[in-house]
């Protein structure tokens, strides 16, 4: 159980974190935007979300087992959400971001905007998107002097939750400065169906080939 001082603190970090995706992601071109090629220079002060072109073509990198579904992650209410409590109920894709660390990786606020934008399609095919952040209560400081006053909460129609202290980023092996960025696609009867690691920050799938990738899930 989570004490009550260590929950203040994890949820606070959390929504500070959403205050600044949410400020980022305000003036990009979420749609329309032009998505540079994955293996463009990933000089991060330079990147423009427009330039920004993620993989039209993935396929799973890694290998990982259906223990994936024992994660769990923290809410912005400082509640435990379970992979296990979408079994049997919706497929799953799991993004993790890179987290902070005194920036917001351009990639990842793109990436999150363009989910936005695009989040009815993943409805459509009955696929709930979980953004995963990664961090440590101890950046609280950090991320409360980057943070930006007034915005809106509901902009995200999907859950972003906190992999506190970087517990699956450890477990899955994707510890990088932070976090590689990293997708998971599980479906609904808890079966990974993609794994894919990014190489670099703008290493990602694009919108067009996470929903491929679901769409080739056979039906239950």
């Amino acid at each position: 159980m989570i004490s009550s001082i260590s929950l203040k603190q994890t949820t606070g970090s959390l929504a500070v974190v959403i205050l600044l995706l949410i400020a980022f992601i305000g003036g990009c071109d979420t749609k329309s935007a032009v998505e540079t090629a994955a293996g463009s220079p990933d000089s991060i002060a330079e990147v423009s979300h427009r330039a920004v072109v993620f993989k039209e073509l993935v396929a799973s990198n890694r290998e990982d087992d259906n223990s994936i579904t024992d994660l769990s992650f923290i809410d912005t209410n400082g509640d435990t959400v379970a992979l296990k409590s979408f079994e049997g109920k919706q497929n799953v894709l799991l993004v993790f971001t890179r987290g902070f660390s005194g920036m917001l990786c351009p990639f990842c606020t793109t990436q999150t905007s363009r989910l936005i934008a695009n989040y009815d399609e993943f409805k459509k095919r009955n696929t709930e998107v979980l953004l995963v952040y990664p961090g440590s209560t101890d950046q609280l400081p950090e991320f409360q002097q980057a943070s930006r006053e007034s915005t809106d909460l509901d902009a995200f129609p999907f859950p972003v939750l906190l992999d506190e202290d970087l517990a699956a980023v450890k477990k899955l092996g994707i510890a990088a400065h932070l976090a590689f960025p990293s997708t998971f696609l599980i479906d609904r009867m808890g079966n990974v169906r993609l794994s894919y690691v990014g190489s670099s920050p703008s290493d990602r799938p694009s919108i067009k080939a996470l929903l491929e990738q679901i769409d080739a899930i056979p039906p239950n």
